[in-house]
């Protein structure tokens, strides 16, 4: 295989790292910014070329020693050889990257990424695919770019409170005749093992996707004595399709709640099998607090789109007459209406369906929350702000491209009062933006 040496210049969205070899653009896995490197050639192409580390020939000062004994075979994490403090730098940079490239927007306002003091044991969400391998049972993280499963008893980015029970549970199937799904041949019922829990409350629910109705309540009961003080119920969530989507649409509770309660600024949230929640709650914490800070403090009406289970909309729900929460999936709306009674907040209400075709059927609100998935705003929801133009709009991003792509736009109808990234995801290249937006003139 051809090599050849290069010194690594940045990361680009994605997480890539990248350099420059005869005009073409060399990717390198596990490469660091400030690398000098021989490389092997994985795949040439007429434009770029992929490779992998040969030999590290002087390592970038930005460059660690994982601290997880799994890094990099496990792909839950791609940046775990990058000292945390660089982390930060290099998502900065991936952010303006994106603004100057794909926003054409030059002098970017930005602030530096807002850090952990202690970026490890944060996600309070884990996703385990399953696999038996000749009677052993291997309980992890896919191996990047593959579906060969990396076997874990623990884990240094998920809640210290999952550990114990992921160990306990892989021991208890060890002894049980429950199948596990084989993605090839579509056979077995038990495709996933899915923890969710919130170290504020310390509960913790067991979710089971299974390809058909398998778990009795007498196996929920031994789940429930792997940590009988935190986890609070056991449900089961259906899924018979041959696909690569974890769940399913028929969800049921085998045992106990089958639902988490989290604490947020003094607010109680449910938190149901399916619904979305943030998964890093201290950062979470930290960017509501902020937003509050830039934002007014009264107004008529707010809509929060992408809601959620009213995470935003009752974060600010002290500082409005009304808020408007629209939500697409039906779990969450029904969790946000059982918030709105917990936190006795009963100026919000809920529209349930997707933000593009719901937006648009309402008046102008003077602020508009708006926390869309990966893939951004749709042109119905841009087309809503450019029309009624509201006074304040606060832009909760997860993907620097898309976000650049739609400040392209609504720069030319908006200023930037605030454009704060926090590091939601330590240890991986992903990063959360929050972008105020005034309205020119307002």
């Amino acid at each position: 295989m051809k090599r050849f040496l290069v010194e690594v210049e940045k990361m680009i969205p994605g997480g890539d790292a990248i350099s420059y070899y005869n005009g073409k653009a060399v990717f390198i896995d596990g490469g660091v910014p400030g690398d000098r490197l021989e490389v092997e050639v994985v795949n040439e192409k007429k434009d770029y070329i992929s490779t992998r580390i040969r030999k590290i020939i002087e390592p970038s000062e930005a460059r660690t020693e994982p601290g997880c004994p799994y890094f990099p075979r496990c792909g839950g994490c791609q940046w775990q050889m990058v000292d945390y403090k660089w982390q930060l730098k290099f998502k900065k940079d991936i952010i303006l990257d994106a603004f100057r490239r794909i926003g054409k927007i030059e002098q970017v306002p930005i602030a530096d990424v807002i850090g952990m003091e202690n970026p490890w044991h944060f996600r309070n969400k884990a996703q385990y695919p399953l696999k038996r391998v000749k009677n052993r049972v291997l309980i992890g993280y896919y191996e990047e770019g593959t579906h060969f499963i990396v076997d874990i008893d623990s884990c240094l980015v998920q809640l210290k409170q999952f550990d114990p029970v992921l160990r306990g549970f892989k021991k208890l199937l060890q002894g049980e005749p429950l199948t596990i799904y084989n993605e090839e041949k579509h056979y077995g019922k038990l495709r996933h093992f899915v923890l969710r829990g919130s170290e504020n409350t310390g509960e913790t629910l067991v979710v089971l996707v299974v390809k058909e109705t398998a778990i009795v309540k007498s196996f929920a009961e031994k789940i429930l004595a792997l940590d009988p003080e935190r986890i609070i119920g056991v449900v089961e969530n259906i899924n018979p399709k041959r696909t690569n989507v974890i769940y399913g649409p028929k969800t049921r509770k085998v045992l106990g709640r089958p639902y988490y309660m989290e604490k947020v600024l003094g607010r109680s949230f449910r938190v149901s099998a399916l619904s979305f929640f943030q998964v890093n709650v201290r950062q979470v914490t930290r960017l509501i607090e902020n937003m509050r800070d830039v934002l007014s403090e009264d107004y008529d009406t707010i809509i929060d789109a992408y809601a959620g289970v009213g995470l935003f909309a009752l974060s600010m729900a002290d500082r409005a007459k009304k808020v408007i929460g629209i939500e697409e999936s039906t779990s969450s709306v029904k969790d946000a209406h059982e918030n709105v009674s917990i936190n006795n907040q009963f100026n919000v209400e809920y529209f349930e369906g997707k933000v593009e075709n719901i937006l648009p059927t309402l008046e102008r609100p003077d602020l508009l929350l708006l926390d869309p998935p990966r893939k951004g705003l749709e042109k119905e929801v841009i087309d809503f702000i450019i029309d009624k133009r509201p006074p304040e709009v606060a832009y909760v991003s997860c993907n620097p491209v898309t976000l650049a792509r739609d400040m392209r736009i609504l720069v030319d109808y908006y200023d930037i009062e605030l454009m704060q990234p926090y590091d939601f995801f330590p240890h991986t290249h992903h990063v959360e933006t929050l972008v105020i937006l005034k309205r020119k003139g307002f």
